[in-house]
């Protein structure tokens, strides 16, 4: 899975947590029901993504651990602390 490494952005009064993930085309039809069931937005960034043409997704989230969660479940495996910060992005 391709995982869009974007530098960090300055903080805000009304912080919200970002993440980019390549998703299966297959599954593109249930990724606005995945994020309301986890507490995040979605938009679609590219239909046609840099990881082999899937669908380029980016997720937000007013509560990070909402925004981990639900990269844990996509992932389907625990990040490390590292690969979070690179990850997720604040604005």
């Amino acid at each position: 899975m391709y995982i869009s490494l974007i530098e960090s952005q300055q903080k805000d009064y009304n912080m919200a947590y970002h993440v980019q993930l390549d998703i299966d085309a297959n599954a593109i039809h249930l990724v606005d029901e995945f994020a309301t069931g986890h507490g995040c937005t979605q938009k679609t960034i590219e239909l046609c993504g840099p990881a082999g043409g899937n669908p380029l997704i980016q997720f937000s989230s007013n509560n990070f651990d909402h925004l981990e969660e639900l990269i844990q479940q996509l992932l389907g495996s625990t990040p490390d602390e590292e690969s979070i910060k690179v990850m997720v992005w604040e604005s």
